[in-house]
């Protein structure tokens, strides 16, 4: 997307130079209470794995994954996403997109956009034992962002289906993840999640100025 820019050290969005929040930063506050108690090092060691997975999907996307140098550690997941493909007939239009709302004033990197079962479908990739609710909220701020960027993929009225895809070993030493697909179907009150939490964000930063 023209003019917008990320500094990944700083995870900071800008617009033509204008700092913009983030679709993870604005949800902070409820994901954070969801994992509340665990264990700081452990949180840090999973997000850093879920990185490293969705850079797989990404660069298996682009055909350009080296999978004779991957990461034993990736390749359960590897195979789980291949697996995903194979059996779902999902479709990526998108992957890793940065996009940014001009209306809204906030910015996000969707994991993934295409079609499913012949349905616009957007898609959270999740390495997780368990998908929290704020996938919800999170994967409608994605939505918007598409809407208003890419109108040739999703009207402003068109029906959008909305998952997370949870990759997860059933044991420790599984050589494939297993694949499940958990739908977000209450529009109504991601929006009014998504809504309230981007008003508070706009409020703490215009609050700084």
């Amino acid at each position: 997307m023209r003019g917008l820019t990320f500094d990944e050290a700083r995870h900071e969005y800008r617009l033509d130079g204008v700092k913009l929040p983030g679709v993870t930063t604005v949800l902070k506050p409820i994901s954070s209470a969801h994992y509340a108690g665990v264990d700081p090092d452990v949180m840090a060691r999973a997000a850093a794995l879920g990185q490293a997975v969705h850079k797989v999907i990404e660069l298996d996307l682009q055909q350009d994954l080296d999978t004779d140098s991957l990461d034993p550690e990736l390749v359960p997941y590897y195979r789980g996403w291949r697996m995903f493909l194979r059996q779902s007939g999902f479709q990526a239009y998108l992957s890793e997109k940065k996009l940014a709302s001009v209306q809204g004033r906030y910015a996000g990197t969707l994991d993934l956009m295409g079609v499913l079962n012949g349905l616009p479908s957007l898609i959270d990739a999740k390495r997780v034992a368990v998908v929290t609710p704020s996938t919800g909220p999170q994967t409608f701020a994605y939505g918007q962002l598409v809407r208003e960027n890419c109108p040739e993929l999703l009207g402003p009225t068109t029906p959008l289906r909305r998952y997370a895809l949870q990759l997860k070993k059933a044991v420790p030493n599984a050589v494939t993840a297993d694949w499940q697909l958990l739908p977000f179907t209450n529009d109504s009150r991601d929006r009014l999640v998504w809504q309230s939490c981007l008003n508070i964000a706009h409020y703490l930063q215009e609050s700084k100025t």
